[in-house]
């Protein structure tokens, strides 16, 4: 049995690792989960590291149309319209200063940048499938390269190239991705820790673990925790109505804000260790499993809207 608090009134969830099977679909216990969940007085918040270009098929496939928050935070959205509604940007001298800080410490390095601005919308797609999204019809978020980045998954032809000090010029930029380039032979573990130490008091800083050289750079003070404390409190939230659920080191300020956190068992370690309870795996529904138990006990609660 999953242990969790009474007078929840809201989960936040992350998605890959988490909500979604390992191959990033809806398991069917997870979907029967989420659409009792829908009829119930408990709010629901997608939480992703995601840019807003990769949502529309869990939209689909999950049928939540609340708010969702991606780009770890850069990036808030209302599921119902398919637009966003809030960006937190960063800086022009900001981005410049990150650059600078990172090329100075591990020369080499390369850049990406996902722009995005209120208003967007998502991506159309016809059905739940990756292959059915026309990215190019997207305007909720840009995916633009640096000179010398090559990303791990296809991209439209007409993706914008150019130097990355061009991509940050405007007040667009709500993620900055950067990987080690061709010439810089550092392994993952040592890369984290150099971007870390690097870019330390002045911008946020996180990555999504498990031996990525990736790392993900948001506004200073944004972060899946900030958006989402911004999110609830708009609802009447404050944390300890918050239970969250994650797996990867981009979670972990979510999880430390949240009233009570659950860590998925196939989690990073430093996951497992803050949080207040470990779910089964996300290859188990573990997070169907705890949505199945706070409706149990939202049942059970005197001051639920139901009650």
């Amino acid at each position: 049995m999953i242990p969790v608090p009474s007078g929840v009134r809201l989960l936040a969830s992350d998605l890959d690792g988490t909500l979604l099977l390992p191959d990033g679909s809806v398991g069917v216990r997870t979907r029967e989960a989420l659409d009792a969940l829908r009829d119930s007085d408990l709010d629901l918040v997608i939480v992703t590291g995601r840019p807003p270009r990769w949502i529309s098929p869990i939209v689909e496939m999950t049928g939540h149309r609340g708010v969702g928050i991606a780009a770890n935070g850069g990036v808030v959205l209302d599921l119902a319209d398919g637009r966003v509604t809030e960006i937190f940007p960063i800086s022009r001298d900001d981005a410049l200063a990150s650059i600078e800080r990172l090329r100075a410490v591990m020369p080499g390095v390369v850049f990406a940048v996902e722009r995005s601005r209120p208003g967007g919308r998502l991506a159309p797609t016809g059905g739940s499938s990756y292959d059915d999204l026309d990215a190019t019809l997207a305007d909720a978020t840009e995916f633009a390269l640096g000179d010398g980045y090559t990303p791990r998954w296809p991209v439209p032809r007409e993706t914008h190239v150019a130097p990355i000090e061009e991509l940050v010029e405007h007040d667009d930029v709500v993620k900055i991705l950067v990987r080690p380039g061709d010439g810089l032979d550092i392994d993952p573990e040592a890369f984290i820790r150099g971007g870390y130490a690097a870019l330390d008091g002045l911008v946020e800083v996180t990555h999504a673990g498990f031996d990525d050289s990736l790392l993900e750079i948001c506004a200073p003070g944004v972060s899946k925790a900030t958006t989402l404390a911004r999110v609830a409190a708009a609802e009447g939230h404050g944390a300890l109505h918050v239970v969250a659920a994650g797996d990867g080191p981009n979670d972990l300020p979510m999880l430390a804000w949240a009233g009570t956190s659950y860590a998925m068992a196939n989690a990073h370690p430093d996951v497992i260790d803050i949080a207040t309870h470990v779910l089964p795996p996300n290859s188990e529904e573990g997070v169907a499993q705890l949505i199945d138990a706070l409706l149990a006990e939202s049942e059970r609660d005197p001051f639920s809207a139901k009650g």
